[in-house]
């Protein structure tokens, strides 16, 4: 499973996500747990791509994705419209195909960056789109999360507000993938996390995260969280 996080500030957006993977058997009855799994794939030089759900055929997309793209395109709006119709084309060519009936896959995008506006990468959205819903297209207002959701929304839906600054928006990433961390073994691994500003894309340094940002919750407490 999984946990990916992307949050709008004035003229930026913040990803952040967990590196946890989960491999099954065919069957279901057993299962092996990978820990360097990166979820956020740069795109464009103001787009990123977050993944969750079934790994293995949303990277693929995602690397195919990327291929199609030219080097001259950017702008989140434009490449999450792009993104939406590629896998829509994509899954037509499995019309047909023989699979197991109980088989579905299921993995949902965070199409996350900037837009332009009077020459400069500055607007910030967040899109969402998945399998599951034919990889309709949905704008996020103020920050998409999915994957294992409940702990991020209760934190952002409290402390999250429009126009945030960087170092604020920052630490309620990194707390919300920390705190679920704590309490659900499907997320875990290292926590990555980047940052879309007019300039491009950039990495936030691991020592950043471990060091400035997250601030651990006491564990009884998101224990009674969970339980809610």
């Amino acid at each position: 499973m999984t946990l990916i996080i992307a949050a709008e500030g004035k003229d930026f957006v913040i990803l952040g996500a967990d590196s946890r993977a989960t491999i099954e058997s065919r069957g279901g009855d057993a299962r092996v747990e990978i820990n360097f799994m990166n979820k956020i794939a740069k795109v464009a030089d103001h787009v990123a791509i977050l993944l969750a759900g079934e790994a293995e055929v949303g990277d693929r997309l995602i690397e195919k994705f990327k291929l199609s793209l030219k080097r001259s395109e950017d702008g989140v709006s434009h490449i999450a419209e792009k993104l939406a119709d590629f896998c829509v084309n994509d899954s037509r060519r499995l019309i047909g195909v023989p699979m197991h009936p109980n088989y579905f896959p299921n993995f949902g995008f965070i199409v996350a960056g900037l837009d332009k506006r009077r020459g400069k990468y500055q607007v910030p959205r967040c899109y969402t789109l998945d399998s599951v819903t034919g990889f309709r297209l949905g704008l996020a207002r103020g920050f998409a999360i999915d994957g294992k959701r409940m702990i991020a929304c209760y934190l952002f839906a409290k402390e999250f507000e429009h126009g945030m600054g960087f170092e604020d928006v920052c630490r309620l990433v990194a707390k919300a993938i920390n705190d679920t961390k704590s309490i659900d073994g499907d997320v875990g691994g290292r926590i990555r996390m980047a940052r879309i500003h007019p300039s491009g894309y950039t990495e936030v340094p691991e020592a950043d995260i471990q060091n400035e940002y997250i601030v651990p919750w006491d564990v009884e407490r998101l224990q009674r969280l969970a339980r809610k």
